[in-house]
């Protein structure tokens, strides 16, 4: 069983113009809502790809009704925890040029009721045959070590962990060593107080975590592709060259077929590959979407892994 933790969902509005001008009226010719989140889009392309997952996290008021009820209705298994403040929504603008600007609210303000109900909601879900997918943002009134707590505790119930999260939350989940990390190169940076670094040196920071005990480290690099490390084993994918229509979501795509793929037994290799086609084919659809089977498949014939 595969289950997703978003703590702090979103009905993501992504709105396209043809030239983003600030200071004058902008008109939008197409937009798109989706229910969103880190966790919520890992779970949609694991529908895509022909699996099933458990979305779960905080909803709440008007717009967390409206993410619940779009997921239930394309085919996602939900088991949400309410709350009493409203779902935040996020607004994406982008451009013909394929410039992308955010403005992302900082979401509800969660009590230490409703946390609680969380944590106990995910232990009683965790065993030996749980894949747990934590990602994206925290919420108000939730301390910034509650990644590594959850880790802690799920490993204690034999769960793995499958971690996407940055900043000082990042720092502390790596106390707890997750099972598979996938930070994207920006993060990657941040966590080690880099400004650039070489592929030789992106490397060696995945290494270190390797080293730390984590199994599995999935680096996305965007237009330079990805970097894939297990064990001894250093691969980098190239970026498959595609027409973006949104780059939001392209690494959950990636960390839904590593949870995917390793519910199911497929090799490292085989993970990493597909894990670039479906990255690839998330930004040819607009918003968060998934992109069909066709066209992953399609993708999968122009990835390649070097050995690195």
């Amino acid at each position: 069983m595969i289950v997703t933790v978003t703590l702090n969902p979103a009905i993501d509005k992504t709105a396209y113009v043809d030239e983003l001008n600030v200071g004058k009226i902008n008109r939008i010719f197409n937009i798109v809502h989706d229910a969103g989140g880190k966790g919520i889009n890992v779970s949609k392309t694991i529908l895509a790809l022909g699996g099933n997952s458990i979305a779960t996290g905080y909803i709440g008021g008007y717009f967390g009704m409206m993410a619940e009820r779009s997921l239930v209705d394309d085919g996602v298994s939900v088991a949400f925890v309410h709350i009493d403040e409203e779902t935040r929504t996020n607004t994406k603008i982008i451009s013909l040029s394929g410039d992308e600007t955010e403005f992302n609210e900082p979401g509800p303000s969660i009590t230490e009721f409703e946390k609680n109900r969380l944590i106990e909601k995910l232990v009683g879900m965790a065993d030996k045959d749980t894949i747990f997918v934590l990602s994206g943002s925290i919420p108000q009134g939730i301390e910034k070590t509650i990644y590594r707590d959850l880790t802690f505790a799920l490993h204690e119930k034999g769960a793995k962990v499958f971690s996407d999260i940055d900043g000082e939350a990042f720092k502390y989940a790596m106390e707890a060593v997750p099972d598979l990390l996938k930070p994207n190169k920006h993060e990657l940076l941040k966590y080690f107080d880099k400004t650039e670094a070489t592929e030789a040196e992106i490397v060696e920071m995945g290494r270190y975590f390797i080293e730390k005990g984590v199994e599995t480290v999935v680096i996305s690099c965007g237009s330079d592709g990805a970097v894939f490390l297990q064990g001894d084993k250093a691969y980098k994918g190239p970026a498959v060259k595609v027409k973006a229509v949104s780059t939001v979501g392209a690494g959950d795509a990636m960390m839904a077929v590593f949870a995917y793929y390793s519910d199911r037994g497929y090799s490292f290799e085989e993970a990493a590959k597909m894990s670039m086609a479906v990255s690839a084919g998330s930004v040819t659809t607009e918003g968060t979407k998934p992109a069909s089977m066709e066209v992953v498949n399609a993708l999968l014939e122009q990835v390649t892994l070097e050995v690195i």
